[in-house]
This record gives C-alpha cells, structure tokens and sequence, in this order.
C-alpha cells in the first residue's frame, strides 16, 4: 500500500510482454550500459524474450517475472525487479534494476517501488531480501538505509577484455622464489579459509559458482563431474609457501570467472599480480574475464596483470 506522500503516478505488475523492451531501454539508460558487453547481452536478450512473447499469442503473457513498474499518464518511467532465490531452505529476494527515468528523478519513485516490492516479499512469505548497488551512489545507498537495508559487504568487479592480450605475449621473468603449478590436495585447507573471508558465504547463493565444487573432494560424487570439468586450478607458491590459489570457471557466456583466495598480508597485491600474470602468460584462452574480489585489496595486482575496474558494489539486506 502506497504512502500518502506517493510520488504522481501508478504502480503495477511487470508484464514481459508489454513492458519487456521498454525496461531494457530504462535500464540501459540508468547503469549507462550502452558500451557494457556483458549487460548488452543480457538486454538484448530481454528484448528477444519480450518480442516472441508478443507475438505468441499461446503463451500467457501476465506475471511473466517477478517485478513492478511505474507509470505516469501511460508512460513506464520506473522499474524494479525481484530475483527469487533459496539458500539453506530459506526464501530469499534479491532487488534488482531499479531504475526510473531522468527526467522523473527525485519525486520518491524509486522509493516507493522498493517499498511496494518490500511489501510484496512479505505478503508471499520473504523475510529476507538482499541488492547491490554501487558504492558511490549516495543518494541510493541512503533511500536503502531509510527503509532498513543494512551495509553487508563491499566487492570490486574486474575485469579483462579479449582484445587486452598483450599481457600474453609479454613473458615476465619471476625470481625462483615463484613457482605456478595445479591446486593439490594439501592446499585445500588455507584455499577454502581464504574463499571464506573473501566470497562471504551470506552471499554465496547468488554466485555463479558452488564454491564445493573446489573441494578436491568434490570428485568423490559422480553427479558432480559435469560442473567439475569446467573448473581449473592454479597454486602460486612463493618460497615454498602457498601464498594464492587461482579458479577458473569456464562458462557458455561471454566471460570465463576466476576466483582469487589469497590472505590479507602485506604482500598480497604482488602475489595476486604474479598469480595473475602467470595465469594469463600459461592458460588464458584469449575469452574475456571476470573477477570480484574484496574492494579496495590487492588492486595494485589486479592492475600489473592488466585487468580493468570495472566497477564497486555494496551488498545490503533486511529481514522484513
């Protein structure tokens, strides 16, 4: 139910068919996605849904997704999402693509549909939902705190373009106290500590990854081996010493994932470089990457190795 001080206009249900092309375009505009791969693809493939949707006159086209938009005088001018996931049984919503148009900032719409959506996670039995937002946004991050979003943790997004591989024809020599060879059994120990502290298991739900299926016990289960192929694993031992443990997840996606457990020390940016580096010169097949780690560690590594901040994000909760 909306608040007296409700913002000129309407909200309703998130139709794909109707509403599909429409959104992609607001969302495009408000994360300036037009010169992102990755969120290009994922717009174009939106679009893609919502035409066959209209067109296929079969198929029923309401509460299509999860979501709400807002609209003044017929015209959509804001929109939110809601991802459903489940972790350890419980039920969870993530918010996603909040997004209102220019010209309709400032008026509490997106407000107002954060609130909406928060009420409908409540009505179906949600009590806890979770969003990212970037970091410098100010003025978002502090709408969220006003209606009970809690700071989590914060992580930064790199990334490696295809068309940046001059790194791989530069071969660096490293004193003998680098070696990079596969992940052994041994090292699992202080690799999991590592993935512990930086991919907090209170968000794992939402990764691309079962951080389990790192395990080398993971090969023990034969359903597995299927996600299992798609893993590869590199050791970076500095005097003797594990100092950095690299995983590659491939994917049918644009981008490859890599996953960095490495500790917090005062050599961790040039140990995560070396990792890196020696990683890219070796194995990269050329595809673009994608890595999130911990914000503000180790970017002098993460910058030698010739990767991109691509940007900064805040993970916030609330149980409702």
């Amino acid at each position: 139910m909306l608040t007296q001080q409700s913002p000129q206009g309407k909200v309703r249900r998130f139709d794909l068919a109707r509403d599909g092309e429409v959104v992609a375009n607001l969302i495009e505009d408000a994360f300036g996605l037009k010169n992102d791969p990755d969120g290009q693809s994922v717009l174009i493939q939106m679009r893609e849904n919502a035409r066959r949707l209209k067109h296929a006159s079969w198929i029923p086209l309401s509460g299509s997704a999860l979501g709400f938009v807002w609209e003044v005088d017929g015209r959509l001018v804001g929109n939110i999402s809601l991802l459903p996931f489940t972790h350890h049984t419980r039920r969870l919503h993530l918010l996603a693509n909040v997004a209102v148009a220019p010209a309709f900032r400032g008026q509490g719409i997106g407000k107002t549909l954060t609130s909406h959506a928060l009420q409908f996670s409540r009505q179906v039995g949600v009590r806890e939902v979770w969003l990212q937002v970037r970091r410098d946004n100010d003025a978002a991050i502090g709408m969220y705190q006003q209606l009970g979003f809690s700071p989590e943790h914060c992580l930064d997004v790199w990334k490696m373009n295809a068309s940046q591989n001059t790194i791989r024809r530069q071969h660096y020599r490293y004193p003998s106290l680098y070696e990079l060879r596969s992940r052994e059994f041994g090292d699992w120990q202080s690799q999991n500590e590592w993935l512990r502290r930086n991919y907090p298991p209170a968000t794992r739900w939402y990764s691309a990854l079962d951080f389990g299926n790192l395990s080398p016990w993971a090969w023990l289960n034969p359903l597995k081996w299927g996600k299992l192929i798609e893993l590869r694993q590199y050791s970076l031992i500095a005097g003797q010493k594990l100092a950095a443990v690299l995983s590659l997840q491939r994917t049918s996606l644009r981008s490859d994932n890599l996953y960095v457990a490495a500790p917090q020390t005062s050599d961790e940016g040039e140990n995560v470089g070396v990792l890196l580096t020696r990683f890219l010169q070796e194995n990269w097949t050329g595809k673009p990457l994608t890595l999130e780690y911990p914000a503000g560690r180790a970017a002098t590594g993460f910058e030698s190795a010739g990767f991109a901040l691509a940007r900064t994000l805040l993970w916030m909760h609330t149980n409702i």
